[in-house]
Order: C-alpha cells, then sequence, then structure tokens
C-alpha cells in the first residue's frame, strides 16, 4: 500500500472534449491507494481548480460541515462557493478527467491548451500557466511570511 504524497508538477494538454490526464505519477499514488474517482472543485483563494481523490474530499467536506454553522451566512457561502461547481469524476480507461465547461471557465482554461498540474501533498491544483506564472508573482514568500512561519511548529 502506497501513501499520499502529490508532489511535482507536469504539464498536460487538454483534448478537444474537455479531457485532461493525470499525471503518471499521481496515477501511481492513486492505484497504490484503489483511487479511481476524484472530484473536481474551484479553489476558493485563486483561479485554479483542485482535484481531491475522493477519500480525501470525503474527509475534507466531513470536515467542513461538521465546523460550520449552517445558519450562519458566511459558512454557508463558503461552503456553496466550494461545492457549487464541483464534480465528482472518474478516470478512464486511459486515466483521464473530464472538466466541465463552467470550471474550465472559471480556471482560464481552453481546449487545447497546455495546463499545469501540481502536487500539494494530499490533492492536486490545475492552472493555466500564465494565471499561476501572475498568481506566484503577486503572492512572494516575503520576510514576513517567514518570520510568521517561525512561530508555526511544523516539525
Amino acid at each position: 500500500m502506497g501513501y499520499t504524497d502529490y508532489i511535482g508538477t507536469k504539464e498536460v494538454t487538454v483534448d478537444t472534449k474537455h479531457r485532461v490526464n493525470i499525471p503518471a505519477q499521481f496515477r501511481k499514488i492513486m492505484a497504490e491507494e484503489n483511487v479511481s474517482e476524484v472530484v473536481i472543485s474551484r479553489a476558493l483563494d485563486s483561479q485554479h481548480l483542485e482535484i481531491y481523490p475522493l477519500p480525501m474530499w470525503i474527509k475534507i467536506r466531513d470536515r467542513i460541515t461538521d465546523s460550520m454553522q449552517l445558519m450562519n451566512r458566511t459558512h454557508r457561502n463558503v461552503l456553496r462557493r466550494l461545492t457549487q461547481d464541483a464534480i465528482h469524476c472518474k478516470l478512464d480507461s486511459q486515466g483521464r478527467i473530464m472538466l466541465t465547461p463552467d470550471l474550465m471557465k472559471f480556471a482560464g482554461i481552453a481546449d487545447g491548451s497546455t495546463v499545469k498540474v501540481l502536487g500539494v501533498s494530499s490533492f492536486m491544483e490545475m492552472w493555466n500557466p500564465d494565471i499561476l506564472k501572475e498568481h506566484e508573482a503577486n503572492t512572494p514568500l516575503t520576510d514576513e511570511i517567514y518570520e510568521k512561519l517561525e512561530n508555526v511548529p511544523l516539525i
């Protein structure tokens, strides 16, 4: 049995039917963990997509819904934003997932374009490369951020 450790970046192409290959190194982890379904969601913090192996999505969903007060408007809005365009998607026999037009529009992804799939430990992100470059330029890791991290017990 493997372990969940999605790391690295791979460029892949979106075909004319909105299909995208999950990179081989990530498919291998999913196969080792017997995962064949993902949930694709809009990111809450920027213009990209998040791809969660189904077991991870269930953990996150349960953690969020257990901690939210559904009568709280802000909590409902966050939950709605996370789930309104999310889709369940089984990998096809070639390890591809299919994006919806709404998800593609949100992330600035077009048929025939190249996207970057990033491993983020327990899930993946999918980015339009130009939007990722702009995001990284606008959100640098500054000395102030590193100083704040010094107070967080990471290890």
